[in-house]
């Protein structure tokens, strides 16, 4: 573990910067974003590779669609530089998102949606799967229609590879949000978490009981993560055996100090919020080597949603101040 760990980190260093000269004009924040997509592979990517997707996936949508112009580009440009066939992989990613577009309406989010679909289905199953993502969303919306948006697209995307039965699915969800609620007050914020862990078997009680232990044992080695990103919680909850928790938190405890020598990692980079995310992504890989592949995309699939989550919240909440300055101003 500690090995593929340490390959991780370098791998997620060298990319970070290649990210960097290939994103010149984006932030520390992006950089890591689009590094992030690269985790659990062993060797680092081509700068030359990263920039043709970043070309292509710009012309790969309208002026207006997200998949090329939004705040999650950088990630599809990373899915397809690493792929084989990168302009298969683009244009099927292109058809997914073309697919849910109609079903939905135009987000970063839809864009996470579609890349998680591309990782993990083959292509005869992306008609099915899309119909699935849509049928858990309005579940979902039907049992909490006031917190229910265009943030959890990528969850129901995540719930929709499964084999589980949708209308399963949802009652799966409600009763593990009902549970969770003991533990945690976001409402909306619940819901990922929720949105998580019915994916995993055990009973709602048990599950809840997971991620609050989880979420003491981070907190206690100073690893702290808000309710954008409580998600990432419930990933650790469910993939980690109860015996290895300790062992684990600890792990991306170090991991995430070690990424503060990263330049453009620190407190005036990326930041710890981000190096937090960034760590759990490389130790739970780490972790996950060697067992179930659909629980370790799973869980993956829903750290990465979740860096590119608090990526956009910050990007937002930077222009709204920027916005605001120089409305007072004026």
């Amino acid at each position: 573990m500690l090995t593929k760990i340490n390959t991780n980190i370098d791998v997620f260093a060298q990319n970070f910067m290649t990210a960097k000269k290939a994103y010149t004009l984006n932030s520390s924040m992006e950089a890591s974003a689009c590094a992030a997509a690269f985790i659990g592979q062993t060797e680092p990517v081509n700068i030359e590779a990263l920039k043709w997707a970043k070309k292509h996936v710009r012309h790969s949508g309208g002026f207006l669609s997200t998949l090329g112009y939004g705040n999650a580009s950088q990630v599809v440009a990373a899915v397809v530089a690493k792929d084989p066939n990168p302009e298969v992989a683009l244009s099927r990613i292109a058809e997914i998102h073309h697919a849910l577009d109609k079903k939905f309406m135009n987000s970063d989010y839809l864009v996470l949606a579609a890349v998680i679909i591309y990782q993990n289905c083959m292509p005869s199953e992306y008609d099915a799967v899309i119909a699935r993502t849509r049928e858990i969303y309005k579940l979902l919306h039907s049992d909490h229609p006031m917190i229910t948006g265009r943030e959890d697209l990528a969850n129901c995307a995540l719930m929709a590879i499964s084999s589980i039965d949708p209308k399963a699915l949802a009652v799966r969800c409600e009763e593990d949000f009902q549970a969770l609620r003991k533990y945690f007050h976001h409402k909306n914020k619940v819901q990922f978490l929720a949105c998580v862990t019915s994916v995993f078997d055990g009973t709602s009680p048990e599950k809840a009981e997971a991620v609050e232990q989880t979420r003491r044992i981070l907190k206690e080695y100073g690893v702290n993560f808000d309710s954008n990103a409580y998600s990432i919680v419930a990933a650790i909850a469910m993939i980690v055996d109860k015996s290895d928790r300790s062992l684990v938190c600890g792990h991306i405890a170090e991991v995430s100090a070690k990424l503060k020598s990263i330049r453009g990692m620190g407190a005036l980079g990326a930041g710890k919020r981000i190096r937090n995310m960034i760590a759990t992504a490389i130790v739970i890989d780490a972790y996950a080597d060697g067992k179930d592949a659909t629980a370790k995309n799973s869980a993956i699939s829903a750290i990465i949603s979740a860096v590119i989550a608090a990526e956009i919240a910050a990007i937002c909440a930077i222009i709204a101040a920027s916005a605001a300055a120089s409305s007072a101003s004026s």
